[in-house]
C-alpha cells in the first residue's frame, strides 16, 4: 500500500483483496483502468500491463468496484488502483491483513515439540525455578532445555492469542466482514486453545495467586541488622530500590516469587558498586529481606482468598500492538496477566477477543483494577446474573460500552 497524493491510497486490488470478499459501505467506489477491446477480460489498472502484452487492443475504461468487478481486477502486482485515503478503505486493508495472519500454515499444524519433552520440561520446572545444587552441569542443562521449552510454547500460544485479539479489532472497525470470517476465525481459535492447554502445565496456579498479593503490602523498613549500613545516608534509598525492583517483578512475571530476589539483586550488586566492607552482610541481608516479604504475600495471598467465593471476570484481551521504530515490540501483557488468562479460562469468544475467568478473590480484585490497558468486568456484578452460564454473561458485556462494573 503507498500513497500518490494527499488524501488518497495506491493498492493492487487484484492482489490484496480476493473474489468473494464483502466490499460494504466500500462497494460502488469508482475506478478507472483498462481492458481488452474485447471488454470481457480482466480489468487492469495500467496499460501497460504485462498481461495484456497479447491483446489486439486495450480501451479505458470506468466503473465501479463491486464483487463482479472485484473478481475481473488484475491479480499483478504493477496494477495499482487508487482509491480514498480516509473513511473505510484503511481499516478494512488493516483487516484484512490481520485475517491473512489467521491462516494456519502447515509448520503451526505438526507441534515442534514432542509430548516427551514438554513433559520432561514441566517435571524439571515443578522442582524449582531453578536448580538445588548450583554445581550441577547435568542440573543446570535440564533446566536449560526445560526453559526453552517453556519458552517455545508460551511464545506460541502468546503469538495465537496476539493474532486472535488484532483481528477481533480489526473486525470490529469492519462489522460487515465478521461473517465471512468467521471461519478462519474459529480454525485459529481451535488451534490456539490446544496451546493454551499446554501452556498452563508450565504455570503454578498458586504462585499467581501469591503475586496478586504483592501490591497489597507495606513498604518495608531498614533492615534492623544494621547490615544496610554499608550504604551510610543512602541506605534507606537503597531499600526502597531493592524492595520496588522485587515488587516489579513479583507483580509482572509469572514464576514464584523465588525468581523475583534476582531483580532485587541486582539493584543491590549495582547499589554497592567497589564496596568491599560488608558486602556479604548486605547480599544476606537481602536474601533474608526477599524470603520475609514472599511470605508475607504468600499469607496475605491466603487470607484474601481461603473460604472466599471466587469471581467471574471478564476481560477484553488487547490487540498486538504496533512495534517501535527500533523494532522491538510493547507487550500489552504482562507475564502474569497472560498466565492468569491461560489457567483461569472457562469460556472465550474470539470473534470479540473477550475471555471469562473463574478466578480466587485475590486474583479476581488485581484484574479489576489493573491499568487502564487492560478492559475487564465483574460478570457477576448484578445480582441477577449469579444464575447465568458464564458464556451467556460473557456474550452480554459490550466492552466498549459505559458500565460501572467495567474497570
Amino acid at each position: 500500500m503507498t500513497t500518490s497524493k494527499p488524501g488518497t491510497l495506491i493498492i493492487a486490488l487484484g492482489n490484496r483483496v480476493e473474489a468473494g470478499t464483502p466490499l460494504g459501505p466500500l462497494e460502488g467506489t469508482p475506478l478507472s483502468g483498462f481492458s481488452p477491446s474485447s471488454g470481457t477480460g480482466r480489468l487492469h489498472a495500467v496499460a501497460d500491463c504485462s498481461r495484456l502484452a497479447k491483446a489486439p487492443a486495450v480501451h479505458p475504461v470506468r466503473f465501479a468496484l463491486t464483487s463482479d468487478s472485484l473478481a475481473r481486477l488484475c491479480s499483478n502486482g504493477r496494477c495499482r488502483w487508487e482509491v480514498p485515503g480516509d473513511g473505510h478503505w484503511p481499516p478494512f486493508l488493516d483487516a484484512l491483513d490481520a485475517l491473512s495472519r489467521l491462516r494456519i500454515d502447515e509448520e503451526e499444524v505438526e507441534p515442534t515439540l514432542e509430548e516427551a519433552e514438554i513433559a520432561e520440561a514441566v517435571h524439571v520446572l515443578s522442582l524449582g525455578e531453578y536448580p538445588q545444587e548450583e554445581e550441577n552441569g547435568d542440573a543446570w542443562r535440564r533446566y536449560e532445555e526445560a526453559w526453552r521449552c517453556r519458552d517455545e510454547w508460551l511464545a506460541r500460544w502468546q503469538d495465537a492469542q496476539d493474532r486472535l485479539a488484532t483481528a477481533a479489532a480489526s473486525l470490529n472497525a469492519c462489522p460487515w466482514l465478521r461473517q465471512w470470517a468467521a471461519a478462519h476465525v474459529d480454525v485459529r481459535a481451535a488451534a490456539a486453545e490446544k496451546l493454551r492447554l499446554t501452556a498452563t502445565r508450565f504455570y503454578v496456579p498458586k504462585a499467581l495467586a501469591d503475586a496478586a498479593a504483592v501490591d497489597g503490602l507495606p513498604a518495608p523498613a531498614l533492615p534492623s541488622d544494621g547490615s544496610f549500613g554499608i550504604f551510610g545516608d543512602q541506605a534507606s534509598s537503597v531499600t526502597s530500590a531493592v524492595w520496588r525492583a522485587w515488587c516489579a517483578s513479583a507483580t509482572t512475571d509469572a514464576r514464584p516469587l523465588s525468581a523475583a530476589a534476582l531483580s532485587a539483586e541486582e539493584v543491590l550488586y549495582e547499589a554497592l558498586g567497589r564496596r568491599r566492607n560488608g558486602v556479604d552482610e548486605a547480599k544476606q541481608s537481602l536474601h533474608r529481606l526477599t524470603d520475609t516479604w514472599a511470605a508475607a504475600a504468600r499469607l496475605a495471598a491466603a487470607e484474601q482468598t481461603a473460604g472466599r467465593p471466587w469471581c467471574l471476570i471478564g476481560v477484553r484481551v488487547p490487540p498486538r500492538p504496533l512495534a517501535r521504530r527500533d523494532g522491538s515490540a510493547y507487550q500489552a501483557l504482562t507475564s502474569w496477566q497472560l498466565a492468569v488468562i491461560a489457567v483461569y479460562q472457562v469460556t472465550a469468544d474470539w470473534h470479540r477477543a473477550v475471555v471469562a475467568l473463574w478466578v480466587p478473590q485475590g486474583i479476581g480484585h488485581q484484574l479489576l483494577t489493573a491499568a487502564p490497558s487492560l478492559r475487564t468486568v465483574d460478570l457477576l456484578g448484578d445480582t441477577e446474573d449469579w444464575a447465568a452460564p458464564a458464556s451467556t454473561l460473557l456474550a452480554a458485556w459490550e466492552p466498549d460500552r459505559h458500565d460501572a462494573r467495567v474497570r
